[in-house]
């Protein structure tokens, strides 16, 4: 193949132009603090870099989501202090009641009061958090109980349903973070209903029998308390691992975007040099093809 002028010069001219291109990425590296500046610059490391950017949108979400259903539980879990505070009066109504040197007028008065506690309970059972209640099974947006003259007679009637509100704190990681009012409060308002009727008509044995009954409903409480502290341990656990997590997608996401300036700064000196190299030999080149026509 015969070497002619031309095609020496179209080869002196690519070389320029490509160490020129590479002087130009070197540059955009440095300025931008940006490996990947457009999707050419590395394909395999663009898809990369999208593939971890969506796991760290996803890991923020999940974390929101523990941090709401934190919230959700530490306010169930005030509702149930408030509710456990409520049967220990109501206890303590029951024993005075039980005593003999009970007058009528006394008695009615302690009934009274069972009233008022059949009225706080309800009010804690129909706690909500950002309008989300919070003993509703999945009717978030339905009140559990109603404080009617039903509520004072036999109970008020449940509202929701017994399902569980679950929060999405990881790809196929769904944890129930409610229960249902039903199972707590069911009982709990027909001991006081029954507590009530008894105080106003005196009958002692009855009133002791509903120490017994307050005992268990305590139980019941304490229990899905028991509960609701481990659902948050399990939350402060996850929000953790989340937390560590989106430092890895961070520190990964640099790794493959972000420039090393040091070595950057390595490399634009030996580019320029490259293309301070290939400018000199066009000059000689064009230099020798017109010597060739004297």
């Amino acid at each position: 193949m015969r070497v002619t002028s031309s095609l020496i010069a179209a080869t002196l001219a690519a070389n320029v132009e490509t160490s020129l291109s590479n002087l130009n990425a070197v540059s955009t590296e440095i300025s931008t603090g940006k490996k990947l500046n457009n999707p050419s610059d590395d394909p395999a490391g663009a898809a990369y870099s999208m593939s971890l950017r969506a796991s760290l949108v996803d890991n923020t979400q999940y974390q929101t989501n523990a941090a709401q259903a934190k919230t959700f539980l530490n306010a169930t879990d005030s509702a149930l202090s408030d509710v456990s505070n409520a049967i220990l009066s109501a206890r303590q109504i029951a024993s005075a009641g039980a005593n003999s040197t009970q007058t009528p007028d006394s008695l009615a008065a302690l009934s009274a009061q069972v009233d008022g506690i059949i009225s706080s309970v309800i009010q804690s059972a129909n706690s909500d958090v950002h309008g989300k209640y919070l003993f509703s099974g999945t009717e978030t947006k339905t009140a559990p109980y109603i404080d009617d003259a039903t509520a004072h007679s036999t109970g008020p009637v449940y509202q929701g349903n017994t399902g569980s509100v679950t929060a999405t704190v990881g790809k196929n990681n769904n944890i129930s973070i409610s229960t249902p009012g039903s199972a707590v409060f069911s009982g709990l308002f027909a001991t006081l209903n029954d507590l009530k009727a008894n105080l106003a008509s005196g009958d002692i044995n009855a009133m002791s029998a509903d120490l017994g009954k307050l005992d268990t409903n305590l139980s019941t409480v304490s229990s899905v308390r028991a509960n609701v502290g481990a659902q948050v341990n399990t939350m402060t656990s996850v929000t953790q691992n989340l937390t560590r997590a989106e430092t890895s997608y961070k520190d990964a996401i640099a790794n493959v975007e972000e420039v090393d300036l040091a070595q950057a700064y390595v490399q634009l000196q030996s580019a320029q040099n490259v293309y301070q190299a290939s400018l000199v030999a066009v000059s000689k080149g064009y230099q020798h093809s017109l010597s060739d026509y004297l």
